[in-house]
């Protein structure tokens, strides 16, 4: 409903200009709305029409109405769906061979897990400061950039429920630690 509204009050205006033009925000626009039910960019100037708030709040509405049931006919009306979140390779080529689409994960721009349909948190972490420290973290993807490889997309489904990887924190103690797999010595 929102995006309809934001369409309905500055596409007439905006679309006159040869320029690119960014939409406000819509911080912006419900602040102008609660201010002036007014607002100069209510009114549709390409009508003889003047409309009123509530004309546009009403046909936003229903053109939101609209889509939402095609969403439900397409079997997406759930939002993790309708948003389809896409992992995409670093690259951002933009081609679905080398990305992960269709991840069920919610959130969006302004509240948890602020995920769009291809842009998100790149590095998640939670870490105690405590003298034993203790962190958790993922991202989403992989080990490896190259999309060959098994740990290309290896952390993705972690990343897409929420959940972390415990991180060794390593200590001069643990330099010889049957984790540790190799060494190097910088020489000058």
């Amino acid at each position: 409903w929102w995006d309809s509204l934001q369409q309905e009050i500055f596409t007439d205006e905006l679309n006159q200009s040869s320029l690119p033009i960014i939409k406000p925000e819509k911080f912006v626009l419900l602040e102008a709305l609660l201010r002036d039910t007014a607002f100069k960019f209510i009114d549709d100037i390409r009508t003889n029409k003047k409309e009123t708030l509530e004309d546009v709040v009403t046909s936003s509405f229903k053109k939101a109405c609209i889509k939402l049931r095609e969403s439900e006919q397409e079997g997406k009306l759930d939002w993790a769906k309708y948003k389809n979140t896409t992992i995409y390779h670093l690259l951002r080529t933009g081609a679905l061979p080398f990305a992960r689409a269709g991840l069920l994960n919610g959130g969006g721009t302004n509240i948890i897990n602020a995920t769009t349909h291809d842009h998100g948190p790149s590095w998640r972490m939670v870490v105690q400061m405590t003298d034993e420290i203790e962190a958790y973290a993922v991202y989403p993807g992989g080990q490896e950039g190259n999309p060959g490889s098994r740990y290309y997309d290896n952390f993705i489904d972690t990343w897409t429920k929420g959940e972390y990887y415990r991180l060794w924190i390593m200590t001069s103690k643990d330099k010889e630690d049957k984790k540790v797999k190799w060494k190097m010595t910088f020489r000058s």
